[in-house]
């Protein structure tokens, strides 16, 4: 069962310039920051209080976060829900029709992550996080 928003992600032509902005305006700080596979784009988890985003800042042409924001001009890309069971929660949206991008999570080094497809949920592209290992 998912329990709460675990972030919002946003993508973003300028990740610094996103967080000074977020900064100002409510006291966000970063959490975390990390690279994409191959180095397609740069991570960067902020906070304020309860209240997390990821700012998602292409790196390089072509990628998925760069055609977001040469169609799009970049915005809200997905909402993340933290859950305690992902591969259950998966297994329980597969038996239940739900289309899925990911069928199996993808691990990263402290969570593990999987995508529903937004025709799934009312054109909302929906993450799952179980955080830790």
């Amino acid at each position: 069962m998912v329990r709460k928003i675990d972030h919002i992600a946003i993508v973003v032509k300028d990740a610094d310039a996103a967080l000074k902005v977020y900064s100002e305006m409510f006291g966000f700080k970063v959490v975390e920051e990390m690279e994409g596979p191959a180095g397609e784009f740069k991570a960067v988890l902020v906070a304020a209080g309860d209240i997390r985003l990821e700012f998602l800042q292409p790196l390089k042409p072509g990628g998925s976060f760069a055609r977001f924001l040469e169609e799009r001009g970049g915005g809200l890309h997905h909402v993340s829900f933290t859950t305690d069971d992902i591969a259950g929660e998966l297994k329980s949206l597969k038996a239940r029709g739900k289309q899925l991008i990911n069928e199996e999570p993808i691990t990263l080094p402290t969570a593990r992550i999987a995508f529903i497809h937004p025709g799934a949920a009312e054109n909302v592209l929906v993450e799952l996080v179980q955080r830790g290992k």
